[in-house]
């Protein structure tokens, strides 16, 4: 598990790094905001987030909206001092999926954090959320900001393909075997006019994702 540890607390950070290392677990550290929408610039995955509330006088609350979209499928841990029902409940709104107050034990605080991670494999299992869409792999469809887009089953699957690999270029050739299958007598004229569809659907859910195209190398997907 790879985890994003954002911690001003020097000390605690510390004791916190070598005890989620000691797990087996890596772990990348942020003191700042900007650190954080620095790291979150980057395409380094993470599995888990764990927060502390107030970097110095900055409300880390703030960047929750952030996390979520930029790593939808991370489970995100709050720690803060201030632990009353009012402020769970606010920050669990925003986004975040666990909240732990201050003193806490350590092993409590990574026996939650695997909790959550299997919570959040299972859900993923079902859905795939990049930007503002979420791929409903059971039922094949498609929603952006709740509306539902029924897509024909080859784009469905043309965009799932491009959404759960992220970062990787698909090939014209790559794709056609991937969706219509190795033996099929389709060109890959066909995948151009999938993908030519796909854009036009996406646009007018008013997605916050596209699909990009290089000449020579394929297709991938850009937030």
């Amino acid at each position: 598990m790879r985890i994003l540890l954002i911690e001003d607390d020097e000390r605690l950070a510390a004791s916190l790094i070598d005890s989620l290392r000691e797990q087996g677990l890596f772990v990348e550290h942020a003191t700042s905001e900007g650190e954080v929408r620095a790291y979150l610039e980057t395409h380094s995955p993470t599995d888990a987030v764990v927060m502390d509330r107030l970097l110095g006088s900055f409300d880390a609350k703030a960047l929750l909206p952030l996390i979520r979209n930029k790593r939808p499928s991370a489970s995100v841990l709050v720690l803060s001092a201030i632990n009353t029902p009012n402020e769970r409940t606010e920050l669990l709104d925003l986004g975040a999926d666990d909240y732990i107050g201050k003193p806490f034990a350590t092993h409590e605080l990574i026996a939650r954090l695997r909790a959550t991670a299997r919570r959040i494999s299972k859900q993923t299992m079902q859905h795939v959320k990049v930007g503002n869409v979420i791929l409903d792999l059971i039922g094949h469809t498609m929603s952006v900001g709740g509306e539902v887009v029924v897509l024909p089953s080859k784009e469905f699957t043309v965009l799932r393909a491009l959404s759960q690999q992220m970062g990787r270029v698909w090939s014209k050739n790559e794709l056609l075997d991937f969706v219509w299958g190795q033996n099929s007598e389709a060109e890959t004229n066909v995948v151009e006019a999938t993908i030519t569809n796909l854009r036009r659907r996406l646009s007018a859910a008013s997605a916050s994702i596209a699909i990009r195209n290089m000449r020579n190398a394929g297709y991938w997907i850009e937030e």
